[in-house]
């Protein structure tokens, strides 16, 4: 993996757009078997956070509710930042914004989304709430058979999203990931998936 790829194998990858320039390699996380580390890494992309300041030990702020340990949505989607010490937020997941559902299925009222305040800390079962931050994301998604359902019908190398943008259609495959995982790494070495949920 490198700064924004992710090679898995036979394949290189962009990752997330909105992640460009924020990652480095990242390491499998303790929490993660070699071999399904192996199969996240084949159907995705991961890469550990890493800030515009070097920084890659953060704070998770959160919209939402914990069930079972991991920020899930309410009547609402969930939304995660990466908080330096510094204060600096890193948008990590909107789940109005980012992956297959939220680009070309569904819509919220935008009035409601802005109600969204991300001020509940995430901590962990160990009583942290300082990690390092893995962010994998899955692309499973047979484009192949999907773009001529969302392609423009004036330029076939732009795509219309639910709510009425135009973005290009390498742009959208990249952001339109069907899955994604937060791994959250305490200074014990201890990791804990804090964000995992299918998008599509």
């Amino acid at each position: 993996m490198t700064n924004g790829m992710s090679v898995s194998g036979r394949t290189t990858r962009p990752g997330p757009p909105h992640l460009v320039g924020l990652t480095e390699p990242a390491d499998r996380p303790c929490n993660v078997s070699e071999n399904f580390w192996a199969e996240l890494l084949e159907v995705g992309w991961a890469a550990r956070l890493r800030s515009q300041g070097g920084q890659t030990r953060f704070q998770l702020r959160y919209y939402g509710e914990r069930s079972e340990g991991l920020i899930v949505g309410d009547d609402l989607p969930a939304l995660v930042y990466a908080v330096t010490e510094s204060g600096q937020q890193i948008l990590l997941f909107d789940g109005a914004a980012h992956g297959h559902d939220a680009m070309f299925c569904d819509s919220w009222d935008e009035a409601r989304l802005r109600t969204r305040c991300a001020n509940q800390v995430y901590v962990d079962a160990e009583g942290e709430n300082t990690f390092e931050l893995v962010v994998w994301v899955g692309y499973n998604i047979d484009w192949g058979d999907e773009r001529h359902s969302i392609t423009d019908a004036d330029d076939p190398d732009l795509v219309t999203l639910v709510d009425g943008r135009r973005i290009p259609f390498e742009v959208a495959r990249h952001a339109a990931f069907d899955a994604v995982l937060i791994s959250a790494t305490n200074v014990r070495g201890q990791a804990t998936d804090a964000v995992s949920e299918e998008l599509a």
